[in-house]
């Protein structure tokens, strides 16, 4: 889940809320086998598709407007997600709770879908193909916990 991430550490570096006020989550993980050979000791083993949950606790929308966070997540999707339009992946869910005169609660979700790769390692403990791999650069967490509404 290493688009969240990242968009989680650029939303952070902004500076427009204390990091401890986000909290970023991934939600409805789906897989589809793939085993597609990307190099030779390297392939895709399935692609991810999953909803990044962003939630913003205490946003100060006086300060800065609700469309300034919008428009910073939309510029980072453009700028490194490029393929989601091709893949006519979901647009980004809002929602804003106004708390007070100052501040509100965001969320934001967004469907990514990423490629997660094995490398050929003899020690590995994914055998495919009669050959052994482990996962790389492949970070993966799941909610524990979910409210449903």
């Amino acid at each position: 889940m290493v688009k969240l991430q990242q968009i989680t550490a650029f939303l952070i570096g902004l500076n427009l809320v204390a990091a401890e006020n986000i909290d970023p989550w991934a939600e409805n993980p789906r897989i589809v086998p793939w085993g597609k050979v990307i190099t030779d000791g390297q392939l895709v083993l399935f692609r991810q598709t999953y909803d990044a949950v962003l939630s913003f606790e205490r946003w100060p929308y006086k300060r800065h407007p609700a469309e300034l966070l919008f428009a910073h997540v939309c510029v980072w999707l453009l700028e490194n997600d490029e393929e989601r339009f091709e893949k006519e992946l979901p647009m980004p869910v809002t929602d804003v709770d106004i708390l007070d005169g100052q501040t509100a609660d965001i969320d934001i979700t967004i469907t990514f879908e990423e490629d997660i790769t094995a490398v050929l390692d003899e020690n590995g403990p994914i055998t495919f193909d009669g050959q052994r791999y482990r996962l790389d650069d492949a970070v993966i967490s799941y909610v524990k916990e979910a409210e449903m509404a």
